[in-house]
């Protein structure tokens, strides 16, 4: 495959999501997650950063394609929070594709984009990628999420879309 390069303009951080705890993508009590934190962009994009570490591994010190798609999966789910006029219900994913362009290797800093392409009726359609520092694409995702109508398996939770936090010291401003 021919190596694709993203001349991408930074955006201006909005604030960043709160993580669910025992994620493996974002997760604070999860000692083999990512620890990815999902930032809010102008525009109505998500992203985040990450470094793969030896839990993510694969082989040949690469990354494995499952940690890849779920961080695709996570960020095009999470640019769904930061859409104008979300209609404050959570979505679930219907259908997702990933393209590998680029083995990650482990140890090296990356980002992940995600937006909303499209919204209608029950359903949002995104697209992420997932580039190194410069700017080379990793792999690339697109995905159908549908919304549901309850967050709980029991239909007992309320769900007031993903609360976002200010942005603390240190965090970036632009991504």
């Amino acid at each position: 495959m021919k190596p694709e390069k993203i001349d991408r303009q930074r955006k201006k951080v909005l604030g960043k999501q709160i993580p669910t705890p025992n994620s493996i993508i974002c997760g604070t009590e999860n000692p083999s997650s990512l620890h990815c934190v999902f930032y809010e962009l102008e525009g109505g994009e998500a992203a985040t950063t990450f470094v793969a570490d030896s839990f993510h591994e694969g082989h040949g010190s690469m990354m494995h394609g499952g940690f890849i798609a779920a961080v695709i999966d996570e960020v095009m789910g999470r640019s769904i929070n930061n859409m104008e006029g979300h209609p404050m219900k959570p979505f679930v994913t219907a259908e997702m594709t990933t393209t590998f362009r680029r083995p990650i290797v482990v140890g090296k800093q990356m980002y992940a984009f995600g937006r909303v392409i499209k919204a209608e009726g029950r359903r949002c359609y995104a697209t992420s990628e997932i580039i190194d520092e410069e700017g080379m694409v990793m792999a690339k995702g697109s995905g159908v999420y549908v919304v549901v109508d309850q967050a709980g398996d029991d239909g007992g939770e309320t769900y007031q879309g993903i609360p976002v936090l200010p942005l603390e010291d240190g965090e970036p401003k632009m991504l």
